[in-house]
């Protein structure tokens, strides 16, 4: 089994705040993935009453985004993820990779950017951490689909209940860091699959 080997986009410490599922390794190896040309287009998408216009493309078309680690040679297999908010005049990008894990489809995520775009010094770029963020992925029969975001909350009660064994460390302010193997993470989406709670449960659906 090749293991896709990726240097992620820079997230600060913070994003381990959020109730997302956030992983320091993919969910995914090179086998697992399932690229489906009907996902590019443009998209509305409406989220937490903000509406948004949303591009995807193919990872290959875009000279302009740094392509970290190997991800050149699955380039042509990777998407590019625009999100323009309503109200802001630069879009959040992210490069993702659409993967079958059991049953069901899961979306890879991380912050896709320009080496001009970082003006961060590197001491402060030193304290940050890369991490990936996984969704299942439902595509319907009318050509939308949705996403579902893994809720990293729901990870964490089962640690603290000592019901899930699944490799981490304990973060900053305690908070937890999952750095499970993509083989390990692979089992958790599988194991878990159908249960409601390891979701969150309001869905992003994706209309053209």
């Amino acid at each position: 089994m090749k293991k896709v080997s990726i240097v992620l986009g820079f997230t600060f410490l913070l994003i381990f705040l959020s109730s997302c599922l956030t992983t320091l390794h993919p969910i995914f190896t090179e086998k697992d993935l399932a690229y489906d040309p009907k996902l590019i287009g443009t998209w509305n998408i409406e989220r937490e009453g903000n509406k948004e216009k949303v591009t995807i493309s193919n990872l290959a078309t875009e000279n302009s985004v740094e392509l970290p680690g190997n991800i050149s040679d699955i380039k042509e297999k990777g998407y590019l993820i625009s999100y323009q908010h309503e109200h802001s005049e630069n879009p959040e990008r992210y490069i993702a990779f659409l993967a079958r894990i059991g049953k069901y489809l899961y979306f890879d995520y991380y912050p896709a950017y320009k080496k001009e775009d970082q003006k961060i010094d590197e001491f402060f770029e030193a304290h940050l951490v890369k991490m990936h963020t996984s969704y299942r992925v439902e595509i319907l029969n009318d050509g939308s689909f949705e996403l579902s975001q893994l809720d990293g909350s729901y990870v964490n009660s089962l640690i603290d209940q000592k019901k899930i064994r699944i490799s981490h460390e304990a973060g900053a302010d305690d908070n937890i860091v999952i750095t499970a193997s993509t083989f390990e993470l692979q089992q958790y989406l599988i194991k878990y699959s159908d249960e409601p709670e390891a979701y969150d449960s309001k869905k992003t659906i994706f209309k053209k």
